[in-house]
């Protein structure tokens, strides 16, 4: 199905559920909080966002567009104005830079060797590849590995400096299947990233990698430009040949063919390095960085018109999109449907929208936000707050939810009850009458689109029904989620909504209690702050004390978007908005470099850490500390 059929069909789907809540709710100011949400309509737009259709929703994605225009079509028949850019429901930001193979600007060619050779059939750019040309002499590295715990380097008595590696794919293999090293199962050793930093520690310049022969020798395929697995930078530009061109490089420097040297590697593994003679190779990588543009969907439903006070009730509706597994980055890519994350939050604002437009307007005025970019880093609700369409100051509090699909009465969690005096009694009560079990969420987790309204001293309440084995995962779909949980929930969030709307003041934020002055309050609530965990990754076993901006991939570094007040970073004199360009001897291409550099120390290590602060190299020196211990039931 086209785009514009499927965004068609979302009209039509928006009007069809439209109309049967508007015949449920002709006379919803009076019916009873418990008959203004129901199971089916809720599961209904949660269904519809979490389709395949919508490919998981990747800000900048087709999907989440089309998802855009079902959240508008429901904000706009519920009642609510456009409150975004210029009079319409959007508000744009440029989320990051993407990645682009463009054909016309790719070439390879080289000195001493005849033929054309063509993109994609003979060669391809892998996506960890920067936007750039490179040219070189040409060597032979073997596998382009360098292990020494397992007897093994490719780089042993060679120089590689200057050149362009032809290396194999994968590891020696080994006769036994169990081996730590060429079995069945490969090491870290044949991961692309540490053949690129082993070959950028020795000055190579590029890498040209080939499947070998006794791999699947009946298949010789180039990898897909998958741009999905592109915002990593790896330290040198990799590019994937196919074996006849392998082949034919060797054939015209004299060397043995490349089954020859596969099998010579993988029963002596001694070095086979060398310099391919009379040969260089003249690469323009094709890659170009355009734009990713994020949308935030934003309407207003007016209130009595006594006031331009406002309250925010926001989710993300940004999901990961259409992925390559973790766990098997070369298999097929899989659509990450976020049907609890966060297809359940984005029906929820839809939901309350349509309840609070069939009843008496409140006093104050209800701003509905569909956040993008969540999932990036929280580019949309930061840009919100930094470019805001309403006047800021008019916002009296923030209603977040994120991930309210899964209601179990033991791990039902609302966060930030403690952020205003009366949030407390509002929250009981409203719970009470709703049938509601919940937790009081103890330190204010960080990773959602609250935060950047906290930071601006606004109180904020967030719903969250808990982590499960679905996460971030293409198994959390519609038919795991639990319809009637949810609008138990929605019905509390109504009444809470409600009562804070029709506040003649408040509500009243609690000032943090150890915050010495107003300058360390930001800095107190980062350190306090826990975030919505993110994809699964290796632990580390120290802590810097920072928190990266994960949408920044446009220049080699890290971005710091914040230094947490009393961590390793902030003693060391590190500040908000450096960049990271070196940690001891390893470079920092990106967050990725960033952590495999912080997995080679331990607590008590210092360590010269390079930042780039206002464009000038500043060298901190910061004594590395031990994770913070998390709560057990987080």
């Amino acid at each position: 199905m086209t785009t514009n059929r499927f965004r068609l069909l979302a009209l039509l789907v928006a009007m069809a559920w439209t109309l049967s809540s508007a015949a449920d709710d002709k006379n919803g100011s009076k019916r009873p909080a418990d008959k203004l949400f129901k199971a089916a309509v809720f599961l209904g737009h949660v269904k519809y966002l979490a389709s395949d259709e919508l490919g998981g929703r990747a800000t900048g994605s087709e999907g989440i567009d089309v998802a855009a225009d079902y959240i508008i079509e429901h904000l706009r028949a519920a009642g609510c104005v456009p409150a975004g850019d210029d009079g319409t429901f959007l508000q744009s930001y440029t989320a990051t830079h993407k990645k682009v193979l463009v054909d016309e600007d790719a070439s390879i060619s080289f000195s001493g060797l005849k033929g054309r050779w063509r993109l994609h059939k003979d060669w391809v750019t892998l996506p960890f590849t920067k936007a750039s040309e490179l040219e070189g002499p040409l060597a032979f590295a073997g596998y382009g590995i360098e292990a020494p715990d397992y007897e093994y380097n490719d780089y042993a008595d060679f120089d590689a400096e200057g050149k362009v590696l032809l290396i194999l794919r994968h590891e020696p293999l080994d006769e036994d299947e169990e081996a730590e090293f060429g079995g069945s199962e490969t090491s870290s050793h044949a991961w692309f990233r540490t053949k690129a930093n082993a070959a950028a520690a020795h000055g190579a310049v590029g890498l040209l990698l080939v499947n070998p022969p006794n791999r699947a020798p009946d298949a010789d395929e180039l990898d897909e430009f998958d741009a999905s697995r592109s915002r990593r930078n790896y330290k040198v530009p990799l590019v994937q040949i196919s074996r006849q061109l392998a082949n034919a490089i060797l054939r015209a420097a004299d060397m043995p063919d490349l089954a020859t040297l596969t099998d010579e590697l993988d029963s002596d593994r001694k070095p086979l390095s060398a310099d391919l003679k009379d040969l260089s190779v003249a690469i323009a990588t094709g890659i170009e960085l355009r734009p990713v543009v994020g949308r935030n969907v934003v309407g207003m439903l007016k209130g009595d018109g006594s006031t331009d006070e406002v309250i925010v009730i926001g989710a993300h509706y940004d999901h990961l999109g259409t992925r390559r597994p973790r766990q098997d980055p070369t298999g097929e890519p899989l659509i990450n449907n976020g049907a609890d994350d966060n297809a359940s939050g984005t029906a929820g604002i839809i939901e309350l929208a349509r309840a609070f437009a069939a009843g008496t307007r409140p006093r104050r005025n209800l701003l509905f936000i569909a956040f993008s970019g969540e999932e990036m880093g929280l580019l949309g609700s930061k840009h919100f707050v930094k470019n805001p369409t309403i006047d800021l100051d008019s916002v009296k509090a923030m209603i977040n939810l994120d991930m309210i699909g899964r209601y179990k009465q033991e791990k039902f969690e609302i966060y930030g009850v403690g952020e205003a005096e009366e949030f407390a009694d509002m929250v009981t009560r409203a719970a009470d009458e709703a049938g509601v079990t919940y937790r009081a969420g103890g330190r204010m987790p960080g990773g959602s689109d609250h935060m950047p309204f906290r930071r601006k001293k606004i109180p904020t309440l967030f719903a969250f029904t808990g982590l499960h084995k679905q996460y971030h995962r293409p198994t959390d779909d519609w038919d795991l989620i639990d319809p009637d949980g949810a609008v138990r929930i929605l019905r509390l969030f109504h009444s809470v909504i409600g009562e804070l709307a029709n506040m003649t003041d408040g509500p009243t934020r609690t000032k943090p209690k150890q915050a010495a002055n107003k300058d360390d309050e930001k800095k107190q609530d980062l350190a306090k702050a826990e975030p919505k965990p993110a994809t699964p990754r290796s632990a580390l076993r120290v802590r810097l004390g920072i928190m990266p901006s994960y949408g920044d991939d446009d220049e080699d570094g890290m971005l710091i978007d914040a230094v947490i007040a009393g961590a390793a970073a902030a003693k060391g004199g590190m500040t908000d908005g450096d960049r990271i360009i070196k940690i001891g001897k390893h470079d920092i291409a990106d967050i990725y470099a960033y952590m495999d550099a912080m997995k080679q120390f331990k607590p008590g290590d210092g360590v010269d850490i390079v930042v780039v602060r206002s464009g000038e190299k500043v060298t901190l020196k910061i004594t590395l500390e031990a994770p913070l211990q998390r709560r057990g039931n987080r």
